[in-house]
């Protein structure tokens, strides 16, 4: 492989890739540099005896109409026929399961401003308040540029007139301002699990994006799973001079004369370009990947104090029944106690516990709730599962704490070994079990179905992610952390830019793409969001190899032919 290019993209996740797809299709000879050996971070998937499993995509925003803002990204690099969405049921792309209520979110704004007034009649009033103020931020709202800069939050306020002063709210405080009861309040922030930012600290102009994108605009999956994200991304950047290695770790961002010069990889590898774009964890970037001597000292200090969203623990189960005979393709978010994300933060956090790994896990079993993905109720074209058997993921956010997970603060990006340690296997095994009990309690006989599970947890993902803390929501959505507040594509660095979900654009697959664009139009000096929307394609979509009956997206994402039980069976309505 050339070791001089025109720029370098550390991380495949979709933040890079776009990034990189972008630079590419711009006549920038790009480089993807991959530490694991899948391309696609947090949108890659993995197989185990005929299962396929997500390890993030579950649904996403707004898919079904051109001026969304992923079909218009894919569309702007001649990708948009490379990538299929199936929308999930529509009169409950949500179920907002507690202990009281159970409440279907569905797409279209009266039809759920008319199902919250039918769940609490007593809130009328208020809740006509609160969805006129949420409404209206989110016309006023745009992801593309609002969170993008201080210009565009300014263009924000002017949009949203008279609700401007909600914008920065805390959704917590909104409820106040409305006279909302306490009722109603689990099911209004019963979503910002989504977001991973609770209802108490996260601003209100956060909340009526979400609802913009999936109440208004409906949520979809992508037709052959998360992979298939990842690989259109890959498949633009060869088809456009450019490249990627897997197994390559970046040790070090290389800084001559306050100007980039490229990268070094573990193993001495080092790899020229004027332009690197970082798509790794936020702070490894400022705080490990470059020479200290760079990193303004208040650059540092900033960076420091971010405070990370919650990461995830996620499990992963292949039964043998066919739930699409029983189930919508609905999200179920099922929670213990009748309390959204926030309370539940509180109620199981480690130091709450103190320190106590039993009286943390008797908290957990108490208050824990968690979002159960279908994935093969979602896809019905994808054999994601063998015949008559479903694929199921059940997932919920844990502290980040070491010592919880009984290993040293090193971690396993400092080399620490935890996979037979007992401490970790046993609390692991005990959350697991929770989860368990918990999915069935919306699936029953779910247990006795079971005939393949699996479980990740913060520490294995800071293990192939590297991400602080083991989060993929980078730092959180709150008052201190929102829009221009976040950092900016521009590095501070000559040379140096910043993708991924600690950008203003946010987390989830959206913001990170959007990221991904805004890092390249930077390097660019071009604003790419206005000219894709014009109607501007990128680079040679003639060049796109052609998508065959049977094309694997993740054996494009690692570079290989899978064979055997890596490959994935090709679906009969892919041969109709």
């Amino acid at each position: 492989m050339r070791t001089d290019w025109d720029a370098i993209v550390i991380g495949s996740g979709m933040g890079g890739m776009t990034a990189a797809a972008y630079l590419a299709a711009n006549g920038k000879r790009t480089l993807v540099l991959e530490q694991g050996d899948v391309l696609g971070g947090c949108t890659h998937v993995f197989r185990r005896k005929g299962y396929e499993f997500e390890v993030g995509v579950h649904y996403l925003g707004d898919c079904g109409r051109p001026e969304g803002n992923i079909p218009t990204i894919l569309r702007g690099l001649g990708a948009e026929q490379r990538v299929e969405f199936q929308e999930i049921d529509p009169d409950g792309f949500d179920i907002l399961d507690f202990p009281s209520i159970r409440f279907k979110v569905p797409r279209g704004w009266d039809l759920y401003q008319d199902r919250l007034i039918e769940a609490f009649p007593q809130d009328k009033a208020a809740l006509i308040r609160y969805m006129r103020i949420i409404r209206k931020l989110a016309d006023a709202t745009d992801r593309a540029t609002t969170p993008a800069s201080a210009k565009g939050l300014a263009a924000m306020v002017v949009r949203a007139g008279w609700a401007a002063p909600f914008a920065i709210m805390p959704l917590t405080r909104l409820f106040d301002v409305c006279g909302i009861s306490q009722a109603p309040r689990p099911v209004l922030g019963g979503q910002t699990p989504a977001f991973a930012s609770p209802a108490t600290r996260v601003p209100a102009i956060v909340q009526a994006g979400f609802l913009k994108n999936y109440v208004e605009g409906g949520a979809y999956f992508p037709v052959g799973g998360g992979q298939s994200l990842s690989a259109a991304m890959a498949e633009v950047l060869r088809a456009n001079g450019g490249d990627f290695r897997l197994d390559a770790r970046v040790r070090q961002i290389l800084v001559q004369d306050g100007q980039v010069t490229g990268v070094l990889l573990d193993g001495g590898d080092i790899f020229t370009a004027p332009i690197v774009v970082s798509n790794a964890d936020l702070k490894r970037t400022y705080l490990e990947l470059l020479d200290p001597a760079v990193v303004p000292p208040a650059t540092k200090a900033r960076v420091s104090r971010y405070s990370m969203a919650w990461p995830l623990f996620n499990t992963y189960f292949g039964l043998d029944i066919d739930l699409s005979k029983t189930m919508t393709s609905s999200q179920i978010w099922r929670f213990r106690t009748d309390a959204d994300f926030g309370p539940m933060q509180d109620a199981i956090s480690w130091r709450g516990a103190g320190r106590d790994r039993e009286v943390w896990l008797q908290a957990v079993r108490d208050n824990i709730g968690a979002m159960i993905h279908i994935a093969t109720n979602k896809d019905s074209a994808t054999p994601l599962a063998p015949e008559g058997h479903s694929v199921v993921e059940v997932m919920t956010y844990l502290p980040a704490d070491h010592d919880l997970w009984g290993i040293s603060d090193a971690g396993p990006v400092g080399g620490e070994k935890y996979r037979s340690n007992e401490t970790y296997l046993a609390t692991k095994d005990a959350v697991t079990e929770i989860l368990i009990d918990l999915a069935e309690e919306v699936i029953p006989g779910f247990r006795e179905h079971i005939v393949w599970q699996e479980a990740g947890t913060p520490i294995t993902q800071e293990r192939y992610t590297h991400s602080t803390g083991g989060g993929s929501y980078g730092i959180e959505m709150n008052m201190r952390q929102i829009g221009p507040l976040r950092p900016a594509p521009k590095a501070g660095i000559k040379g140096l830019y910043l993708a991924g979900a600690s950008m203003g654009w946010g987390p989830g697959v959206e913001g990170v793409m959007l990221s991904g664009v805004g890092a390249a139009g930077a390097a660019l000096s071009r604003d790419l969001f206005s000219e894709i929307r014009d109607g501007k394609v990128f680079g040679h979509a003639a060049g796109l190899p052609g998508k065959e009956p049977g094309w694997d997206p993740l054996a494009v994402a690692t570079d290989s032919v899978l064979r055997g039980s890596k490959a994935r069976p090709v679906a009969e309505s892919l041969h109709e």
